[in-house]
């Protein structure tokens, strides 16, 4: 076998040692992703200060459980970021029945249409308002980066936010493993979060 042979071969294992060592890799970053998705569903509390509550629109029960916790904890406000189109108060009043006198302490955001601008628009209200004290209410699976994101905008606005993740049904502690469908979606926020931590990290 000549020379270049040799180091041709020497390559291919050495791209392929770095392939599979980069994929167990991320096969237990994906693992730990899920367990710590599994421990948000142990007890979770809101602070007696709490200003304002943000939920970030979507699946998973999460307008539900935020008006629940406005009412439940006499929280003065409540934002909905990410509603994606022209969604009112009685709109969603009559869906989720809320009651007509909580029209003044709801406010729907319309605009935003991603995380990260979800994340500009509350930082915008807070400001506005003066409130430095938030409940950051979305899924248990988007949790993680979307509370990256919210402390990455409001970095330098002294706001205080308390995370408080919601889910439809009770996740299994190896869920991720033995569930397609929750695999599916623990592996894709896992891979939106790592993409936003390389993206911020340093600055």
């Amino acid at each position: 076998m000549s020379s270049k042979e040799i180091f041709k071969n020497y390559s291919w294992f050495f791209i392929t040692t770095i392939l599979i060592t980069f994929l167990i890799l991320e096969l237990i970053g994906v693992q730990q992703y899920g367990i710590e998705i599994y421990n948000m569903q142990k007890v979770q509390r809101v602070p007696e200060n709490s200003e304002m509550i943000v939920v970030l629109a979507g699946s998973g029960g999460r307008l539900e459980a935020a008006y629940d916790l406005m009412k439940g904890n006499n929280i003065p406000r409540m934002f909905i970021a990410g509603t994606y189109n022209k969604v009112s108060f009685d709109q969603l009043s009559k869906t989720y029945h809320w009651s007509i006198n909580d029209r003044d302490r709801i406010k729907i955001d319309n605009i935003s249409t991603s995380t990260w601008e979800n994340a500009k628009v509350s930082e915008e209200f807070a400001k506005q308002n003066n409130i430095k004290n938030i409940v950051l209410v979305t899924s248990i699976y988007h949790m993680q980066r979307a509370e990256l994101l919210f402390r990455r905008v409001f970095k330098n606005d002294g706001v205080q936010i308390t995370t408080y993740a919601t889910s439809v049904q009770q996740l299994e502690y190896n869920a991720w493993w033995h569930d397609f469908n929750v695999f599916r979606k623990i592996l894709n926020e896992y891979f939106k979060f790592q993409y936003y931590r390389v993206l911020f990290a340093g600055k």
